[in-house]
């Protein structure tokens, strides 16, 4: 390479492959010769790199590996050979290959015996980098002693060199793990601060990906939709690089925290099938198990169910695994959905057996350590719901002044004491559509309980305390009838009025709600009908009665006919 050339690595996100070019490389992917292909990398020396990208980009990362073995084969320079070995590492950890990328890392590194051209430096890091997110990847035990290692061999008075960028992201991760949420935000942003010294524009897209999830972690949700596009920019050129499918898929997690479960899932579906169609298989389980916990979010057990089913073979199949703690959780809210409270409390006992499995679960989904609570509490093990409450609280103590712990502990510990306030305040306070969605339910589950056990109280009350009244005397005979009045004109009714005037106010699920109600369902056949909990149904019906004025089901079954019956904007209850 011409001594004055730009690096190929360093300058990707600064040009683009020649259009003519890469058009004629993209069609020669699919159909092309061997010696057409090799012919079109001759002439690309100046930039395969970015040529390899792109065609694994429009085509699929096998198509590109192939050939990239073509073009290993070509005798160009040992400089560009190298370089184009460290984009094999690269593709292969996207294709799921972690095994295969780790080897090829290993045979780079080792080549630097008598005679053989010393690696340069740009390649060096780029393959160490890789290397670090490969065993990351791996077994994260093992990503974490190497990430340990390498930054205990790191002097702070120095730039971070590429290799120690990733480490700093892989300890981010693993710290958080581990609940300490502050110092991974820290350690993050600190891998994003030196990320100009990383070579290769997909791994510094990356390194803005770990930064995402930490903030939308903590609920900083505007600053992290910016990091996604400062993701999105490095790759510009490079038609994603393969990574569309992992931007995608964080695009997908912050949709579903703000509670646009919809255009979630459909950016995740998307993402999924794109995945599936370039062979880009290291994100393939946590796109599924995403698309899993969408599905429970829309009352689709069914279909979570079978995402589950879905990534568990495909982890099986040994496909590289980004980890997470999704993977677990979508299984066990299926079991609690299929099952019930006590299935899942057995479950939780397998899956969650110590305070660290929990901690990595709780510190990522909000709501998570309230669901433990619930959960426990309907099977009859308040020594469990302690537990998940008293963590909840340790992780927010822990973590000052992060207010999605915050919140999930105030949820948590108000729950395990039947704390209205407390409630009031979670579902005030968290950020998370799902974890705030789920305190309003507690809520309306914890006053219908207060409400029916005071009318319990008093109807018992009245019965054992009200004195006994004496026997009457026997009525006279009743003397023959008198001619009936004629009857009386109707008096117009003022509740049946106002109800009709006030109903234009209800929403549509409030209006579907109102009609089942009339119909003399019960709030649990109504809960099946709609896909929700019977908390949430009643917590519409009282929504229902306060926007109507009025005060019962009997009232609402003799006036909800006028307002719900030839009104064709009534959704059908299955669409739920």
């Amino acid at each position: 390479m011409p001594s004055g050339a730009a690096d190929p690595l360093v300058g990707i996100t600064e040009k683009r492959v020649d259009s003519t070019l890469l058009s004629s490389a993209r069609l020669l992917a699919t159909q092309g010769s061997a010696d057409q292909i090799a012919a079109l990398l001759r002439a690309l020396v100046t930039d395969p790199l970015g040529l390899l990208r792109a065609l694994a980009s429009v085509g699929s990362v096998d198509r590109a590996v192939e050939l990239l073995g073509t073009a290993l084969t070509l005798g160009l320079p040992p400089e560009l050979n190298a370089r184009l070995r460290c984009l094999l590492v690269e593709l292969r950890l996207a294709g799921g290959e972690v095994r295969l990328a780790l080897a090829t890392a290993e045979e780079i590194l080792g080549r630097g015996g008598v005679g053989t051209p010393e690696l340069p430096p740009t390649v060096r890091s780029a393959v160490l980098a890789g290397r670090a997110f490969g065993r990351h990847f791996q077994d994260p035990d093992r990503g974490r002693r190497h990430a340990e290692s390498v930054l205990r061999g790191y002097d702070d008075r120095t730039d971070p060199d590429a290799e120690v960028l990733a480490a700093t992201a892989v300890l981010s991760d693993l710290v958080l793990a581990d609940g300490h949420l502050t110092e991974g935000l820290r350690l993050a942003r600190t891998a994003v601060d030196g990320a100009r010294a990383m070579p290769s524009p997909v791994w510094r897209a990356y390194l803005h990906l770990v930064l995402a999830d930490r903030l939308l972690d903590v609920g900083a949700y505007g600053e992290a939709e910016s990091t996604v596009r400062a993701a999105v920019a490095d790759l510009i050129g490079l038609g994603g690089g393969g990574m569309d499918s992992i931007v995608a898929l964080h695009r997908a997690r912050l949709l579903s925290h703000r509670g646009r479960l919809a255009e979630a899932r459909d950016e995740a579906q998307q993402a999924l099938a794109a995945a599936m169609c370039r062979g880009t298989l290291l994100y393939v389980p946590p796109l599924l198990a995403t698309l899993g916990q969408l599905a429970l979010r829309f009352g689709d057990h069914d279909g979570a169910e079978a995402f589950v089913r879905r990534y568990r073979q495909t982890l099986a199949d040994g496909a590289g695994r980004m980890p997470t703690p999704v993977y677990d959780w979508v299984e066990l809210q299926v079991t609690a959905a299929r099952h019930g409270a006590h299935a899942a409390l057995a479950q939780m006992d397998v899956q969650y057996p110590v305070p660290a499995q929990r901690a990595a679960l709780f510190t990522r989904q909000p709501g998570a350590a309230a669901w433990f609570v619930r959960t426990a509490l309907e099977a009859g093990d308040p020594h469990w719901a302690a537990i998940a409450a008293h963590e909840a609280e340790r992780l927010a103590r822990d973590n000052p002044g992060v207010p999605t712990l915050a919140a999930s502990a105030v949820h948590a510990v108000s729950l395990l004491h039947g704390d209205p306030d407390g409630l009031v305040r979670a579902a005030t306070e968290h950020g998370h559509h799902w974890a705030r969605t789920a305190a309003a339910e507690d809520l309306a589950a914890l006053l219908d309980t207060r409400s029916r056990r005071r009318t319990t109280e008093t109807v018992t009350e009245a019965v054992t305390e009200a004195p006994p009244q004496p026997r009457l005397p026997a009525p006279p005979a009743t003397p023959a009838l008198a001619p009936a009045p004629a009857p009386a004109l109707p008096v117009p009714d003022p509740a049946a009025r106002a109800a009709e005037e006030n109903a234009d106010a209800l929403s549509d699920v409030e209006r579907t709600v109102a009609h089942l109600v009339s119909q003399g369902l019960t709030n649990q056949q109504v809960a099946s009908r709609i896909q929700r909990s019977p908390h949430t149904v009643n917590y519409h019906l009282r929504n229902i009665f306060r926007k109507v004025g009025l005060s019962s089901r009997v009232e609402l079954a003799r006036h909800a006919h006028l307002w719900t019956t030839d009104r064709p904007g009534i959704p059908d209850p299955g669409i739920f």
